[in-house]
């Protein structure tokens, strides 16, 4: 019988233990709390709907005209593309795109494919629940009850930049049932346990993101949003 010398028994311990170490590795990947589980409600939607909340016009009124150039309604400036354009209503409007999102165990997961967004644009997208009765206008805060980063709670995966032509794609998780990273929470499978709810894209004018906060009053815009209700 041929023997093993000395090295080869080291050579194997070795490997023996870089396998324990791989499989202890990929056991504790397979218990992170922010991977998806087992598969449930889901839903596809191909409805944009452009928000008029945030926006407004020269005389402060709720722009209603294609060529009217637009402002931020908090502190009334300009909406700029990423070319310096004063961007008209009919420009913010052209948004369009789908999504589909599915609950999970521990979360909600979502892929988005976008077109008509702002050529080179910064965007965030943001979760927002609502009170009993879901939106409403003559509400104070519209009757929102939560708003927070969509993905993780630090807002580290909750932004992306369009291309140059308008267009993107945006896939991510986001654990559900807590609290939400601005305000509010939002429960374990929205689309069941929401009596509204809405996927909100904003757009940066600084080309900037900030985390789980949305950015200082002046920057950023709501721009659309995909609504599911109950």
């Amino acid at each position: 019988m041929k023997k093993m010398n000395f090295k080869t028994i080291k050579m194997s311990k070795a490997i023996i233990g870089l396998t324990f170490s791989l499989l202890f590795i990929s056991a504790c990947n397979n218990d992170d709390e922010s991977s998806p589980t087992n598969q449930g409600p889901s839903e596809f939607s191909d409805e944009v709907v452009i928000v008029p909340f945030f926006i407004e016009n020269e005389l402060g009124e709720t722009p209603t005209e294609p060529t009217e150039v637009i402002y931020e309604s908090r502190l009334k400036e300009p909406v700029m593309d990423m070319d310096g354009t004063h961007m008209r209503l009919f420009d913010f409007s052209l948004v369009n795109g789908s999504i589909e999102v599915t609950c999970e165990d521990n979360g909600v997961s979502m892929d988005v494919e976008l077109r008509g967004l702002v050529p080179n644009g910064v965007y965030t997208f943001w979760h927002v629940t609502f009170k009993e009765g879901g939106l409403d206008p003559s509400k104070e805060m519209l009757n929102i009850r939560g708003i927070g980063a969509v993905g993780k709670g630090d807002g580290s995966g909750n932004f992306f930049i369009a291309s140059p032509t308008g267009t993107a794609t945006f896939s991510a998780f986001s654990p559900t049932g807590r609290v939400l990273s601005m305000i509010g929470d939002i429960e374990a499978c929205p689309l069941t346990d929401e009596e509204e709810w809405h996927i909100v894209g904003s757009y940066h004018m600084d080309s900037k993101s900030y985390g789980p906060v949305l950015g200082p009053d002046g920057t950023v815009v709501e721009q659309f949003a995909f609504v599911f209700k109950n």
